[in-house]
């Protein structure tokens, strides 16, 4: 039983959170995943009321599952016919699995499984790359970021739906014709490096932005070479497997980290830095803020100062609570709602930072909606803190 792997103690920490409809259709869900573990909870009303005559909520543990891997990502996704959401989950190197709620087991239960490892895919090498899932915000598709130099694209519609006989084949023995892969260096030859792969609103098409960095650099070398980040977005047609690229954009700052898509009706994506954060759409020109004084050696990049704000965005967190404003946790514990200004061309002007409160050192970050329609935010932590 223990030949080739024997866990000694349990995963105490959080490394990903979300919330979704993963155990009824009626109420929100809270699940959270450290490395081998899957917890998922609920909120409910304490018997403790506050002040003003509202009960306190706390979160009630519904399901906790071990799982037979190093959990990478996470992501879910409502199914064709299904009244609950599945959830997508990226195991090391290159896997794939999507689970499912058992009401009748009161478990979860494996629908698909998928897996990525040939040789063919690895280039002959052992890439360390984190295998990143992305779903599509209208449930299309969803695209799993393959050793850092494919993408593997799996859509949902009426007639790809996966089923459990479907389990536990690789990638190039396809018993049906809805998974391909799409690769990279095609699109462009400096394409590689990849930092983050995001889903867009508000297209037709599921259209996905790459963020990457073709040549890479660091802080010590900024005076010789520096804005090596760069994006391109790829709209994906699922009938015909074809991906133009539909808008790219370089000479970002070198120090970006992720990507976040704006909801609708606003649109396109903030990209946050290490010293800037950034607003980028198709339709209008990039707006960037500056958050020291780094950024007036280590870009040139068109950012504008921001009075009264002296933070840095490495190591944060971040989840939109609304579609103009997000809340972001920093590695120190500070806590800020950052609104996006908007004109009448719903275009981003500026941004607005307030400092809402302090926390503890946050690991994953997410907005949990209750039955009576309070937003709660939730912050997930290395010591399981909530």
């Amino acid at each position: 039983m223990y030949a080739l792997l024997r866990q000694a103690h349990p995963p105490t920490g959080v490394e990903h959170c979300l919330s979704c409809k993963f155990i009824s259709a009626d109420e929100e869900s809270l699940v959270v995943a450290g490395a081998s573990f899957l917890s998922v909870y609920r909120l409910k009303s304490s018997d403790v009321a506050t002040p003003t005559s509202e009960r306190r909520k706390k979160l009630e543990l519904v399901v906790e599952h071990q799982l037979y891997g190093s959990l990478q990502s996470i992501q879910s996704v409502r199914l064709h016919h299904n009244s609950r959401d599945s959830l997508l989950l990226g195991f090391n190197k290159a896997k794939l699995s999507i689970i499912q709620f058992d009401p009748e087991t009161h478990d979860v239960k494996t629908v698909a499984l998928r897996y990525f490892e040939e040789d063919l895919y690895q280039d002959g090498t052992q890439p360390v790359c984190i295998p990143l899932v992305r779903v599509d915000p209208e449930g299309r598709c969803a695209a799993m970021l393959v050793y850092g130099s494919r993408l593997a694209i799996m859509p949902f519609g009426r007639d790809h739906v996966l089923e459990e006989h479907e389990a536990f084949t690789p990638a190039d023995q396809k018993p049906d014709s809805s998974f391909y892969v799409i690769e990279l260096h095609k699109l462009d030859g400096q394409l590689n490096n990849v930092i983050d792969i995001q889903f867009l609103h508000g297209y037709y098409e599921p259209t996905l932005l790459i963020l990457y960095e073709p040549i890479q650099t660091w802080p010590g070398r900024v005076a010789a070479r520096q804005d090596t980040s760069a994006m391109v977005t790829i709209s994906l047609n699922l009938v015909n497997q074809v991906h133009p690229v539909i808008w790219t954009l370089s000479h970002l700052p070198f120090d970006c980290l992720q990507a976040m898509p704006v909801p609708k009706p606003i649109g396109g994506v903030v990209v946050l830095a290490t010293n800037s954060l950034l607003y980028l759409n198709q339709s209008v020109p990039p707006y960037g803020m500056s958050l020291n004084s780094i950024t007036e050696t280590s870009t040139s990049f068109s950012l504008k100062p921001q009075p009264n704000v002296c933070i840095s965005l490495d190591c944060a967190r971040a989840a939109f609570l609304s579609n103009d404003r997000l809340v972001l946790s920093l590695k120190g514990g500070e806590i800020y709602v950052v609104t996006l200004i908007v004109d009448s061309m719903r275009s981003v002007r500026s941004f607005n930072f307030d400092k809402a409160a302090g926390s503890v050192i946050t690991t994953a970050v997410c907005c949990l909606e209750s039955p009576l329609g309070r937003l709660h935010v939730l912050y997930a932590c290395v010591l399981l803190s909530f």
